[in-house]
């Protein structure tokens, strides 16, 4: 499995020559003939719909991906959100996929790579990007992300939370817990709380994170949308969250009286996925390739301060962002968990499954 990676570096400098070498969308900006950048590729007036999990990230892929992927090629790229690998099947089974490109955990990803999700195409360059955390051949990895426990600075004062254990402690850390309705890291968040060492995290045992979840009962409350959570973050409506680390970050940069315990931070990474049945495959494959650049990776760490999948990115990241950089905190971590690509894709439906179980009702 990977460990974490060091990816922030102040005084980024532009990486347009190794875009420009190997990017199919930026071909005609390379160029000496002065067309406009894009105009050369036959992608002008394709349409896409580009879906993740929402809020802050939804916004940071517009700016640092979506504005001038269509800037610079004419495709028209909307939005949309949460990302859903089962509205993902049912399109594809109806012959009727009404979106084109979705971000997703990797081995939810895999489990549908050929079947519902196209195979990359020859001239999508991932090159830049580390190689461990190519785990399919259809996604791009795009985001390296932590989840810790965070919490509310008001309810606790000089007494606050200190270990990821915690989290199960209702008595003496009285309060709503929160995390995303997600399998993926929400089981990995019950279990790690439950005292399961990171290194030892998979093969996830089930049956003990659905006994952790009976044991929280009413106070834990899961959440839809990663909007939905932050929201909650800002408004001081609970008492921790196993929460993204990066979203947090922002939360806090808006105020949210938040700070976050480091010890068995969990780490695990994102990719981009071609949906299958699109009517824009060459835009799709051409989105794909554009952010696989260490540039575009780049721009999207200064917008939500996720680690980049490309080592050379080198982005400039706001100062009071950088306490909250998982790199900048690796002494707090203890024995820190890391996402098992294969585990999930040999256990994805089961996992999901067992999830929706445990938490209904």
């Amino acid at each position: 499995m990977p460990k974490a990676a060091t990816v922030m570096k102040i005084n980024r400098k532009s990486a347009l020559a190794a875009v420009c070498a190997t990017s199919l969308v930026a071909l005609s900006a390379c160029g000496s003939d002065g067309d406009t950048p894009g105009s050369g590729s036959g992608l002008k007036g394709q349409q896409l719909v580009y879906v993740n999990f929402g809020g802050d990230s939804l916004t940071a892929a517009k700016t640092a991906w979506l504005d001038p992927f269509m800037k610079e090629t004419g495709v028209s790229v909307a939005t949309d959100s949460p990302s859903d690998p089962a509205k993902v099947k049912a399109m594809v089974a109806a012959n009727n996929t009404t979106w084109d490109v979705i971000d997703l955990d990797a081995g939810s990803g895999a489990v549908g790579c050929g079947t519902l999700y196209e195979k990359r195409s020859a001239e999508v360059d991932t090159s830049h990007i580390d190689p461990r955390y190519m785990s399919d051949e259809c996604g791009v990895p795009i985001m390296v992300q932590t989840l810790a426990l965070v919490y509310n600075t008001e309810k606790f004062g000089d007494n606050p939370p200190t270990k990821i254990t915690d989290f199960m402690d209702t008595a003496r850390f009285p309060g709503k817990r929160i995390t995303l309705n997600y399998a993926v890291g929400g089981l990995e968040g019950m279990l790690l709380a439950d005292g399961v060492p990171g290194d030892q995290l998979f093969p996830l045992d089930l049956d003990r994170a659905k006994a952790a979840v009976q044991r929280l009962g009413d106070d834990l409350s899961l959440q839809s949308t990663l909007a939905q959570q932050g929201e909650s973050l800002e408004s001081g409506d609970f008492a921790m969250c196993f929460c993204y680390v990066g979203r947090a970050a922002l939360n806090a940069q808006r105020g949210a009286k938040v700070d976050v315990v480091w010890d068995a931070a969990y780490s695990a990474w994102d990719a981009l996925y071609a949906i299958k049945g699109s009517k824009s495959p060459e835009a799709q494959q051409a989105l794909l390739n554009y952010i696989a650049q260490p540039d575009a990776q780049a721009r999207f760490t200064e917008e939500l301060p996720y680690g980049p999948t490309t080592p050379e990115s080198k982005p400039d990241v706001a100062a009071d962002l950088e306490a909250w950089l998982p790199q900048n905190n690796e002494s707090k971590m203890g024995t820190p968990a890391f996402y098992d690509a294969e585990w999930w894709k040999a256990n994805t439906d089961k996992a999901f499954a067992a999830w929706t179980e445990m938490t209904a009702g």
